[in-house]
């Protein structure tokens, strides 16, 4: 009776040993895929995805209130750096907007009635919270106006 129940624990840990390999090996197998999906695509092509990808996170975001950019089309920067984007509202308060945002102002890309691109303060170090609203910069300088100089 013990040498039957051995038996059946050692072929019950073959069964078990043999599942987890082949699990394995289609994780494995379906990582090279991925990989060689990717590799079929130029860099041109992936860039485009990655665009794409973009465009519809800003509209998802935009839907829940967390993206408001002041230019057109909208920026990338607080969206990649700051997971949201209040420039809109920064600008229309008289606060600093992103520098993708005071650049986009200079291109003549802002949207925001009556407001003209040298009144756009920005700074190449924007973020949000609390050095943003005491309207500091991290070098301890003041805020850039739309030409970039320090004022």
């Amino acid at each position: 009776m013990k040498l039957r129940k051995l038996v059946i624990w050692v072929v019950l840990q073959i069964i078990i040993v043999a599942f987890i390999s082949c699990e394995s090996g289609k994780k494995q197998d379906e990582s090279a895929e991925t990989t060689n999906q990717r590799a079929e695509l130029s860099a041109e092509q992936r860039l485009q995805t990655i665009k794409s990808h973009l465009k519809r996170v800003k509209a998802d975001l935009s839907m829940e209130g967390d993206y408001d950019c002041c230019i057109q089309p909208g920026c990338d920067w607080c969206l990649l750096h700051e997971d949201e984007c209040e420039c809109h509202d920064n600008l229309t308060a008289g606060k600093e907007v992103c520098p993708g945002c005071g650049l986009g102002w200079h291109d003549g890309k802002g949207v925001v009635k009556g407001v003209e691109a040298s009144q756009v303060k920005w700074n190449i170090t924007h973020e949000h919270g609390e050095a943003a609203e005491h309207g500091e910069s991290e070098d301890g300088g003041e805020d850039h106006k739309e030409d970039g100089h320090k004022h």
